[in-house]
């Protein structure tokens, strides 16, 4: 019987599967956070991240070399292609399959309830590890159903991802509760969380949810039975999983109980794989531990929390102190104890009820109480603990047992689901000017602005700036003006392609003739001797000066800031502030004085009243603005009855006039 390549006949049999005819290797992910790029440099954007046991599809073994990587791979993952650095993978080879044997048992897997789009990924499986089976968990409740109840469930930490370094934004919810585009900061408080665990979004978790995305031969493992046997549950095992982990020599040194110990009597006591349980404690406190194993935290001495039960709370230390509560509560002061009272947890309250693989102990899908009653937040766990659970079986060369693993099947399951592009989605911008006026100097949601401008306006400069500095801004810079009326398009990108456009429509008018600023100060009240604004009372916003000039003028354009230079265009006024008012007819600047301001801190106050005396008595000139506004009684030069006007208004008995 000819035979074929398995990914020929893949292409020709399953048209939702778009791999290459002539690809026989696939690529595995050896490390975890490894980057999937858009090109083969170190440079170029992350379309998406891998952790370790993922496998792609092999294009090129040879796409480029250096750029950050010794040697790069171009391959396929769901139809995505993209680059990758080898030094992070392997490559392996992909079997050939008798066409006979091939449909024989695809023909099997079917009439076990498996859906097409299953059968290439479990033949493959079969064709390596012959000994293995596989039967149909039927969850019989629609597949986008279930990932909006887990994504809804976002108040219990259901579905949490790990991010330590804003890389991994793409991932996270961007909802209202989840999100703030405004400022771009993404919340981490929801319960059992902590500082680096963020809201998934749906795509995100359809990913980690589909069980077709994990039917490889190391991730599933997480569809293994969680129970104990001993035929491939040894001692050998166990010892070579423990290796360079700190669970070495003894868990409880008075009874001469080793972690192999433990982990063996846990395992026969509660039914349960030892293997998973290591997994279990790597993945909680981290191969090296972590405080709720330390055994110091106050209060908790000597208490020890393996599997991180109960520990939930907001933020790590509540975190952390919950699940020594429970430590304590349970007596589980030795490490020995701890390991196995808490695989007496996992066994009671999760297997024993069903939940006995590591996919059902993430996504609760036993029962009528759907989603409610998970092990783990971490959405990456089960593809992560699958792994460990594989070298454990590959070190003690048991690959080769009768395993059987339990795969979920949904109801209308999507044709594929891949992970969304990792980058950051703010596409939205900090301010926005047109020849130096500002449309507006906080982001905000409004993207359209209407702009009448003079006739004889030949061009405008359309400066602005990002939200976030991942994003990119085009439409900006000099922009001629050909037609009475324009419109002008910016347009942001975010890291992760989406784009938000803001949209100027400019209109030129016939030239008015502007009122003179000499005019519009004089309506308006404010004396002005050419240098000098006054009459403005102490306690005025900023705002309402400018508003109160454009409002008479709308062409003028009014340009505030404080003494230091610096943009106000908003808090209380004071001496010193300078303010320039442009219209087409002139331009003028003025600094502006608060009569008994003398310190330029917009009040009145007992530091003014020291300063003209210290000025009166020559320990302390006053210079500048400040002279003319110790002239609080306007008389032309700075005497007591400065500082006695002060003193006056201070205690309400006379107010100075500006």
């Amino acid at each position: 019987m000819r035979k074929i390549s398995y990914f020929v006949f893949f292409v020709f049999s399953f048209v939702i599967f778009s791999f290459s005819v002539s690809a026989e290797k696939i690529i595995v992910v050896t490390e975890d956070y490894v980057n999937f790029r858009s090109a083969p440099t170190t440079g170029s954007s992350v379309i998406t991240m891998f952790n370790s046991g993922q496998q792609l599809s092999l294009i090129s073994d040879n796409a480029g070399t250096g750029n950050g990587c010794t040697l790069w791979y171009k391959a396929s993952n769901n139809g995505t292609v993209g680059y990758i650095c080898s030094e992070f993978t392997k490559i392996e080879e992909i079997p050939e399959i008798n066409m006979a044997d091939y449909e024989e048992y695809s023909d099997y897997l079917k009439a076990l309830g498996f859906p097409d789009s299953y059968i290439p990924y479990l033949v493959t499986l079969h064709v390596k590890y012959p000994t293995w089976s596989f039967k149909v968990y039927d969850i019989k409740q629609d597949f986008n159903s279930m990932v909006t109840k887990e994504y809804d469930g976002y108040s219990q930490g259901w579905s949490l991802i790990e991010d330590t370094n804003r890389s991994r934004d793409g991932y996270k919810s961007t909802a209202s509760w989840s999100y703030n585009y405004l400022t771009d900061t993404f919340s981490n408080d929801f319960r059992g969380g902590g500082t680096y665990w963020f809201a998934a979004n749906k795509a995100t978790i359809a990913y980690y949810m589909d069980p077709r995305n994990f039917l490889n031969e190391r991730q599933v493992f997480m569809y293994e039975a969680l129970s104990y046997n001993s035929n491939y549950h040894t001692a050998e095992g166990v010892t070579k999983m423990l290796n360079g982990t700190f669970m070495q020599g003894y868990a409880d040194s008075d009874n001469k109980k080793t972690y192999v110990d433990a982990f063996l009597d846990a395992a026969t006591e509660y039914n349960i794989s030892p293997y998973v349980l290591i997994s279990r404690v790597i993945q909680e406190v981290g191969a090296q531990g972590s405080t709720i194993v330390s055994g110091t935290v106050a209060g908790y001495e000597g208490y020890y929390n393996f599997y991180n039960i109960k520990a939930s709370g907001n933020g790590s230390a509540e975190t952390i102190a919950n699940g020594l509560k429970h430590a304590k509560e349970q007596g589980w002061n030795t490490h020995y104890k701890a390991i196995v009272g808490g695989a007496s947890f996992l066994a009671n309250d999760y297997v024993s009820v069903g939940q006995d693989t590591l996919y059902l102990q993430k996504w609760d899908m036993v029962g009528n109480s759907l989603v409610n009653h998970q092990y783990m937040q971490n959405i990456e766990a089960p593809a992560n603990e699958s792994v460990k659970t594989y070298r454990a079986y590959s070190n003690v060369n048991m690959l080769n047992s009768d395993f059987v693993f339990s795969i979920p099947v949904y109801k209308n399951m999507p044709e594929k689901v891949s992970l969304p592009n990792i980058g950051n989605p703010n596409n939205f911008l900090s301010s926005l000017s047109v020849n130096g006026s500002y449309l507006f100097q906080k982001a905000s949601s409004k993207t359209k602005y209407d702009l009448n401008l003079d006739a004889s306006t030949k061009t405008v400069e359309i400066a602005a700036s990002k939200v976030s500095n991942r994003s990119t801004v085009s439409g900006t810079g000099s922009i001629s003006l050909e037609n009475d009326q324009e419109e002008i398009s910016i347009v942001v990108t975010a890291e992760n392609g989406d784009k938000r456009t803001y949209v100027l429509t400019i209109k030129r008018n016939a030239v008015e003739e502007a009122l003179d600023i000499a005019e519009i100060l004089r309506v308006l009240g404010i004396k002005n001797d050419g240098t000098y604004v006054y009459g403005y009372k102490t306690g005025t916003d900023a705002a309402a000066i400018i508003k109160s000039i454009t409002d008479k003028e709308p062409k003028a354009t009014v340009t505030y800031k404080n003494k230091d230079g610096e943009l106000k265009n908003n808090g209380i006024i004071a001496t010193g502030d300078v303010i320039n008012i442009k219209t087409s007819r002139e331009e003028k600047t003025y600094t502006l004085i608060i009569y008994g301001d003398v310190n330029g801190d917009g009040l009145i106050s007992s530091v003014d009243y020291i300063a003209i005396k210290n000025h009166i008595m020559g320990t302390k000139k006053l210079s500048g603005v400040s002279v003319q506004s110790a002239d609080a009684n306007k008389s032309g030069d700075i005497s007591s009855a400065d500082y006695i006007a002060i003193k006056n208004h201070i205690m309400g008995t006379k107010l100075i006039v500006q």
